[in-house]
């Protein structure tokens, strides 16, 4: 069969290789004709996505989603439906995983089926279970499909896989680093091209905002160390990488781990340059560790910080003080790391006075730069089930929204709409238009292009 896996088109910052997409192709590739398309990069949209499955005439279309991708995913679904009838389609992703029944009444008829939860292995009995003749006996077999039996909707169990290195590597041929724009996640960078790349999955942090604990059962597994250093030789000799990016949350939460890495980056010679772009957390570090990745190359380290209040801190288990947050930045920015901060404003109950003392509080932080975020209740979450349960907002809600976290749908009844947005520029403001922020970002620009980049992408941050 002829299948597509296509990463939606959208208004993001951050344009990296879908490197899930590229680890399902790895999986199915040596059995259908596969192609990746990440319309994102290319810029197309739902009409140009369905043409291009009507001209091909692909048998399967895979969408990866989040929460924010589902109404624009909906329309280019319909759309390809509406040129080739016969065509399946599935999405799968985050959104899918923790609202499997909800994703299928949302989509409707624009879709046929959905996957909760890690689809490496059960993707290709998918489409095995698509080719035979057996309907939904042939269905029922395949973890973590959704799907509809008549008017029902079925959600079978999924595992997840504990021995990450069984999955390989993603089909870096299908999605080279070389051809992506540079600083791919995130602003700034030291070399070019990057890849990134995932060494760990899960979460056991229980962050009552987030929806990572939910998706790994609070557990944490890891790549071997082997595995990853024959990636990254991989990507270095064959497609020219030259800076990595680890999207993991909880890379440091294994120190053992981190230092065997190190060592062994450090035996290859590569010197390579990394970052973490999606932050690891403050209490899992040291300054034994942060040294020796720093000598292993690695040179920005980003933090959720979240809030300056230690009310909304413990509101949300982030289990982190104040006072543990200034501690740990200030060892952090003493070995000469590059240092970001992510915060988010208007937690449910968050006061004028509890944002103002965010303000105050990223600005009195060594921080070279900040992300400030809007408060998104994510399906799923402790938060989210909160609201409900108060009549804040209602199951459906998330369907009636564009959630991403630089949208804002969710207001607290502490505030109003207008006042959150202002504080948020005002924050961002505050913290930039200071000189030695000012002046660290001006050094950091690379080029006329990437000058334009940041201030093009800056303008449109104060706008949101």
């Amino acid at each position: 069969m002829k299948v597509l896996l296509v990463k939606p088109f959208g208004i993001a910052d951050e344009i990296i290789p879908p490197v899930s997409l590229g680890l399902l192709a790895t999986h199915i590739r040596d059995y259908h004709s596969v192609k990746i398309l990440d319309a994102l990069k290319e810029g197309l949209n739902g009409t140009a996505v369905a043409k291009m499955v009507k001209r091909e005439d692909i048998d399967v279309v895979g969408f990866q989603i989040w929460t924010k991708d589902i109404h624009n995913v909906r329309e280019i679904s319909n759309i390809i439906k509406s040129l080739r009838p016969d065509t399946k389609i599935i999405v799968g992703g985050i959104h899918p995983t923790v609202s499997p029944e909800g994703t299928m009444r949302f989509f409707d008829k624009s879709i046929d089926f959905a996957y909760q939860g890690e689809g490496e292995i059960g993707f290709k009995l998918f489409l095995d279970a698509i080719e035979s003749d057996e309907g939904p006996v042939a269905m029922k077999k395949v973890p973590g499909l959704v799907w509809k039996d008549g008017h029902d909707i079925k959600v079978n169990n999924n595992k997840l896989n504990e021995n990450l290195d069984s999955l390989g590597f993603p089909a870096w041929d299908m999605m080279p680093p070389s051809t992506y724009p540079k600083a791919p996640h995130g602003a700034f960078y030291r070399n070019f091209p990057i890849a990134p790349i995932i060494v760990t999955r899960g979460c056991p942090f229980p962050c009552t905002y987030c929806s990572a604990n939910i998706l790994s059962d609070g557990k944490l597994r890891s790549r071997s160390v082997e595995h990853v250093i024959e990636e990254l030789k991989m990507l270095y000799h064959k497609f020219g990488v030259r800076e990595f990016q680890i999207e993991d949350d909880n890379f440091t939460l294994n120190r053992k781990y981190v230092y065997q890495f190190c060592e062994r980056l450090l035996s290859e010679n590569l010197n390579l340059t990394w970052s973490f772009p999606n932050g690891i957390r403050l209490d899992t570090i040291d300054r034994k560790l942060l040294k020796l990745m720093k000598r292993a190359g690695c040179y920005a380290l980003n933090f959720g910080i979240e809030s300056g209040s230690q009310r909304i801190l413990n509101m949300i288990k982030k289990k982190l003080t104040l006072e543990q947050i200034t501690e740990e930045l200030t060892l952090v920015h003493e070995e000469g790391y590059e240092i970001g901060g992510f915060f988010i404003l208007g937690f449910p109950t968050e006061t004028r006075e509890e944002i103002e003392d965010t303000i105050r509080f990223a600005c009195t932080l060594p921080l070279d730069r900040i992300a400030v975020s809007y408060f998104q209740p994510f399906p799923k979450t402790h938060l989210y089930q909160e609201l409900i349960e108060k009549g804040e907002i209602n199951e459906d809600w998330v369907n009636q929204q564009s959630l991403s976290l630089q949208c804002l749908s969710y207001v607290p009844q502490t505030i109003t709409a207008i006042e959150l947005r202002q504080f948020r520029t005002k924050m961002l403001k505050r913290f930039y238009f200071r000189v030695k922020p000012f002046l660290k970002m001006l050094s950091q620009f690379r080029s006329p292009s990437h000058s334009y980049y940041i201030i093009k992408r800056s303008i449109r941050w104060l706008k949101v």
